[in-house]
């Protein structure tokens, strides 16, 4: 499982395609971003990972303005149709909930959400049709849980207030 926090991608979408290079033509681009600082290589080579997002409707779009870095590209073996390994990314974590991937289809759907939030709410922040009647309202953290994901996992509270 790998982790790129200092990627702050800008946009994603259902197949977990990273955007973190510019919003708009690439050439001529309404906003440029820092690019990949090597997430590109993790989400290409390595095994599972997880991307952690803050949840807003500009940043889960329907397709990304420009692939930094590739999720499940647009279809259940577009990786393998260009050589990437065959693991992509296993979930996105925001601040409103977990979404999984499908087994065949590649594409995201909610998994989990968390206490006090509606899972309706969610699809109203995803500019794309996701799948929310397989998600479960998640346990609160305890103590030392809550610990590690503020600690650990987001320690410049990135994602997690």
């Amino acid at each position: 499982m790998n982790c790129t926090p200092k990627e702050m991608a800008a946009q994603i979408d259902k197949y977990g395609n990273l955007n973190s290079t510019c919003i708009g033509d690439y050439k001529k681009p309404d906003v440029r971003f820092p690019g990949s600082s090597g997430a590109c290589d993790v989400a290409s080579f390595v095994g599972r990972t997880i991307i952690f997002m803050k949840l807003e409707k500009r940043k889960f779009v329907e397709k990304v303005d420009y692939i930094t870095s590739p999720g499940w590209l647009s279809s259940p073996d577009g990786r393998q149709k260009t050589g990437l390994s065959a693991s992509g990314p296993t979930c996105v974590v925001t601040d409103m909930g977990i979404m999984g991937f499908d087994k065949d289809s590649k594409e995201m759907y909610l998994t989990y959400f968390y206490p006090g939030i509606d899972s309706l709410e969610i699809k109203k922040n995803i500019g794309f049709n996701i799948d929310i009647l397989r998600a479960k309202e998640l346990e609160s953290p305890l103590g030392l849980e809550l610990e590690v994901l503020r600690e650990k996992s987001d320690p410049e509270r990135l994602i997690l207030e």
